[in-house]
């Protein structure tokens, strides 16, 4: 069975693909804490960065310089990231070798040291947690995300969301049902957003926008209902024809200047994403009646 390591060195010739375990796409944050737009951004780069050796306990090293030609960030910002990923304490869904299983906590980093910036070739020197890199090692299902859709989104829910879709259309699924309060935890949504139309107006409904300007892949929803109560949301997705998708190549070389007014062009893809839905729940439905 082919493992996540293997396909990051697969695509290590390709400076715009990172490759993610699924354990960790899938990653929950605890009620009320989830990561920040920037510090999201900047664990997918040291991730990249890592490369094959992700895993392994070990110092991974990396210039400013370099995180700097496509991530500007100042030295006091970074210092407010990097303490981020130190106290972010993740859940991650693992199984042992037995196949049971269980729910291991820990921060994303372990150990990092900054050089003074002043210096020549200046370094950011990093360890992931235990806790990532047992995800990582045995993990055998992965995501391979875009590093230009990820330096483009300015919503940590998009770029969440984003993650875990790109994580499931390598699947090969068309569908999945998610329960509000899985859904929640997910994105990390933040207290307030309890009730439905909370989080389907400010969060789910931008970030869907978003992810069908930018990415490769349409999706929509359709919301799931117990009696008169929403109690989840069917999220269904598919990837975009040839023309869709090089227009959404060019939006992410194009300017974000007018990126949001542009966005309004979605309603094309809101209907593909609606007529897969209708599609699979017609199969569904043959199917059953067979």
């Amino acid at each position: 069975m082919a493992k996540t390591l293997d396909a990051i060195r697969s695509h290590a010739s390709n400076p715009d693909a990172i490759v993610e375990a699924g354990e960790v796409v899938d990653m929950r944050f605890p009620a009320g804490t989830t990561l920040s737009l920037r510090a999201a951004k900047l664990f997918h780069l040291l991730v990249q960065a890592a490369g094959v050796a992700v895993a392994d306990t070990k110092q991974h090293r990396m210039t400013f310089a370099s995180l700097n030609e496509t991530f500007r960030i100042s030295l006091s910002e970074l210092e407010g990231l990097i303490d981020e990923l130190h106290s972010t304490i993740l859940k991650l869904h693992l199984t042992d070798p037995t196949g049971r299983a269980y729910v291991k906590s820990g921060p994303i980093l372990a150990d990092v040291e900054r050089e003074d910036e002043t210096l020549a070739q200046a370094e950011l020197r990093f360890e992931f947690s235990p806790a990532l890199r047992k995800a990582i090692e045995n993990s055998t299902h992965w995501a391979v995300i875009s590093r230009k859709a990820v330096l483009a989104f300015e919503s940590k829910y998009t770029l969440r969301l984003y993650t875990v879709l790109a994580l499931r259309t390598g699947l090969r699924k068309a569908s999945e049902d998610f329960l509000l309060d899985d859904l929640r935890s997910l994105l990390g949504a933040p207290p307030g957003y309890e009730r439905w139309s909370n989080l389907q107006q400010k969060i789910l409904q931008p970030a869907l926008a978003e992810i069908n300007q930018l990415a490769g892949f349409v999706v929509g929803y359709t919301p799931l209902q117990h009696g008169r109560k929403i109690v989840g949301i069917r999220l269904t997705w598919g990837v975009k024809d040839g023309k869709a998708r090089i227009e959404a190549l060019k939006e992410l070389e194009a300017s974000k200047v007018g990126r949001k007014a542009r966005r309004e062009g979605q309603a094309e893809y809101i209907a593909q994403a609606e007529r897969i839905e209708r599609q699979e729940i017609s199969l569904a439905l043959s199917k059953l009646l067979d």
